[in-house]
C-alpha cells in the first residue's frame, strides 16, 4: 500500500511542463477523391494512397491528474485527385488540389485511463502510461493550388473557350486557386476547426516522454480543396483561371469510361440555362492526422509536483572516531 501511493505521487509529480515536437500522417476528406459511391464521410472514402505529412511542435502544462492543456503550432499537408476514384463523374470533373494547412490549435486533454507503473517498483526503468481524449480549437491558413491539364486547356482552345495556344501554358507549375476565383466566389486563406481525437502516451524516464495520437479536425470551410458549389461563367474567369475551373475533356471523359463522351462532358462546365454543380456546399472539408509525439519534461515545474514527489533519505554521514578517542560531554569532569 505504501508503495503503491508512492507510485501514484510520482506519477503525478513526473510532469508539470512537457515540450516536444509531433510526426506522421495526414489525410484529407471533402470533394476531390472519393471510391465509387458519392462522397461518404470518414474512412469510406479516404483515399490512403494520398497520405501527407504533418509536423507540429507543442508544450503541454498538466493542470490535474485527470486535465492538461497543450498549445500546437506547425503544418499539415494534404492532397487527392479525382482520377484516383472509381466514381464516372469525379473522374470526368478530373479536379485535384495540394495545400499546405498552417495551423495553431489549443487543446484540452481528458484522461480515460491511467497506469502510474507498468513496471515494478524496483525496476531501474518505470514506465507509465495514460490514455485520453483530445479536443479544442484551431485556427489555421491555407492555400490550394493545382496545376493545368494539357488535355483539358488542348479542348477549350479548340472549343474557342479559350484564347492562349496550350502550347504556352506552363503545365508543371502550381496555381494558386484562390487568385483565379474558380467559382467565382471569395474565400479567405484564413479558417477555423475543431480537433477531435484520442491518444496515449508513455513515461519512459524522468524526462523523456513518448507518446501516439489521432486526431480529426472538423473544419469551418468548404474550400480546403477549392472545389464547392457551381462552375463559373467564363466570361469572369482568364484563360488559365478557365483551364483551372473546368478541367476536363472528351479524352478524360473516355478515359473514365463515359458511353457518350461528348455529351456527358456538357455536365461538367458552365450552363447558362442551370446552375452546374461544381462540388456540395453541403458539407465542409475535414482532414486528420496520427502522429508520434517525442517530449522533454521539465521537472520542478509547479509547486504540484514539489507537493507529490517522493525523494528518499539521504544517509547521514558521522565523522569517524580515532581509535581510544572518547567524546567528553558537557558538564562532565575531566581526569
Amino acid at each position: 500500500m505504501f508503495l503503491t501511493s508512492i507510485a501514484q505521487n510520482e506519477a503525478l509529480s513526473q510532469y508539470a511542463l512537457d515540450y516536444g515536437f509531433t510526426m506522421g500522417t495526414a489525410n484529407y476528406l471533402g470533394d476531390i477523391g472519393g471510391d465509387q459511391l458519392t462522397r461518404r464521410d470518414f474512412a469510406a472514402d479516404l483515399h490512403l494512397g494520398q497520405t501527407k505529412l504533418s509536423t507540429h511542435i507543442f508544450v503541454r502544462y498538466r493542470l490535474s491528474s485527470a486535465v492538461a492543456i497543450k498549445a500546437q503550432m506547425g503544418t499539415v499537408y494534404l492532397e487527392d485527385y479525382d482520377n484516383l476514384s472509381s466514381n464516372l463523374s469525379r473522374r470526368t470533373r478530373n479536379a485535384h488540389f495540394r495545400n499546405s494547412v498552417n495551423e495553431l490549435s489549443l487543446r484540452g486533454e481528458i484522461n480515460l485511463f491511467s497506469q502510474p507503473m507498468l513496471t515494478r517498483y524496483t525496476s531501474k526503468y518505470r514506465v507509465g502510461v495514460n490514455a485520453y481524449a483530445t479536443l479544442g480549437v484551431t485556427a489555421f491558413v491555407h492555400n490550394p493550388q493545382a496545376q493545368l491539364d494539357r488535355d483539358a486547356a488542348e479542348y477549350h482552345y479548340n472549343q474557342g473557350n479559350i484564347d492562349t495556344n496550350p502550347s504556352l501554358f506552363n503545365y508543371d507549375h502550381w496555381y494558386d486557386l484562390r487568385d483565379h476565383r474558380t467559382e467565382q466566389l471569395t474565400y479567405g486563406s484564413a479558417a477555423l476547426g475543431f480537433p477531435l481525437g484520442f491518444g496515449a502516451s508513455f513515461m519512459v524516464n524522468n524526462k523523456v516522454r513518448l507518446g501516439i495520437e489521432f486526431v480529426w479536425n472538423l473544419t469551418l470551410t468548404d474550400y480546403l480543396d477549392d472545389v464547392s458549389f457551381t462552375y463559373a461563367d467564363p466570361e469572369g474567369l482568364d484563360d488559365i483561371g478557365l483551364v483551372l475551373s473546368q478541367p476536363s475533356s472528351v479524352v478524360v471523359a473516355e478515359t473514365a469510361g463515359a458511353e457518350n463522351p461528348e455529351v456527358y462532358l456538357n455536365n461538367f462546365g458552365w450552363d447558362a440555362a442551370y446552375a452546374s454543380p461544381r462540388g456540395n456546399p453541403d458539407k465542409n472539408d475535414t482532414y486528420g492526422t496520427l502522429q508520434v509525439a517525442v517530449s522533454r519534461v521539465v521537472m520542478g515545474s509547479s509547486n504540484f509536483r514539489k507537493k507529490n514527489s517522493y525523494r528518499k533519505r539521504r544517509p547521514i554521514k558521522r565523522r569517524s572516531r580515532k581509535p581510544g578517542s572518547r567524546r567528553v560531554g558537557r558538564g562532565r569532569a575531566k581526569f
